[in-house]
């Protein structure tokens, strides 16, 4: 087999509150989790799985110390040497600032290989908007109690053309495996609340998945997993929405996208093959 696998999810993880409220973040049922139905199908194919879980919008130097926190324990609970991290969205960011952020702790030798899925690696012009012109909407989070935004700015392209400056000698050299891969699709297809910046990001970034653009997502060419899976930010994690199954204008005419199951089933079977490809990459006996 390989090393365990570590989920390491998003910023502002929608599935946060039913956690909280089922306490059920180990048990076998993931059907409302954040990585939905993705743990328990690469259990049942054997490999170990474990969810991370970061604070929900915290700066990226936080969620990268809880990262690390959850990798620790992981290995703890093992006794491996290693694990894989497999992170959407920002989570590529906490993984990525992680190694780099603790090298005195020797992280980058307890990490295999990261792969990152719709990750931001240079930003996303929606993250440039959303903390000018959507400041007011931040602040309202913060006086409803949710604290801890600043996740949002180390999200603007700014911010992540810094770090990848910073960060670039150590992560070419620090024997960590990097695969990237990104998502797309067209807007009639885009879950409904990500179509206003899907349409921004087209403008200033070309394809993306309605929050991450395929340019960013793919960071750098070497470390770039062809093709572009078709899917939005949301099916990347095994979400299905009812724009997935678009029909044609015509009454009679045949739908045009997936239903739920066979969306679905595509993507466990994109973390599958990804698994599976990490094994070779990585046997341990």
């Amino acid at each position: 087999m390989t090393y365990p696998m570590v989920l390491a999810h998003g910023i502002a993880r929608f599935d946060v509150v039913l956690r909280d409220i089922l306490n059920d973040e180990e048990r076998a049922d993931d059907r409302t989790h954040y990585f939905r139905r993705i743990r328990s199908t690469l259990q049942a194919a054997g490999f170990t799985i474990e969810h991370s879980s970061v604070p929900w919008a915290a700066g990226v130097s936080v969620r990268a110390a809880h990262l690390k926190r959850e990798i620790e324990r992981v290995l703890a609970q093992t006794g491996a040497k290693k694990v894989h991290i497999i992170a959407h969205s920002m989570g590529g960011l906490d993984a990525r600032h992680m190694l780099f952020e603790h090298q005195r702790d020797r992280m980058h030798e307890k990490v295999a290989s990261i792969s990152t899925i719709g990750t931001p690696h240079w930003g996303t012009p929606f993250a440039d908007w959303g903390v000018t012109s959507a400041s007011l909407f931040l602040r309202s989070l913060e006086w409803a109690g949710i604290s801890q935004l600043d996740g949002f700015e180390d999200l603007t392209t700014s911010a992540c053309a810094r770090f990848n400056e910073q960060a670039a000698t150590f992560e070419r050299t620090c024997n960590v495996t990097f695969q990237t891969y990104a998502g797309a699709q067209e807007v009639l297809y885009v879950f409904a609340p990500l179509q206003f910046s899907w349409h921004m990001i087209k403008i200033h970034d070309g394809d993306n998945d309605g929050l991450v653009s395929v340019r960013s997502a793919q960071w750098r060419p070497e470390y770039f997993q062809e093709p572009v899976i078709n899917a939005d930010h949301l099916n990347e994690i095994g979400w299905w929405e009812p724009n997935d199954l678009h029909r044609r204008l015509v009454l009679a005419g045949p739908p045009l996208g997936e239903t739920q199951a066979e969306l679905e089933g595509r993507i466990r079977g994109f973390y599958l093959s990804l698994a599976r490809k990490l094994a070779r990459q990585f046997p341990v006996a």
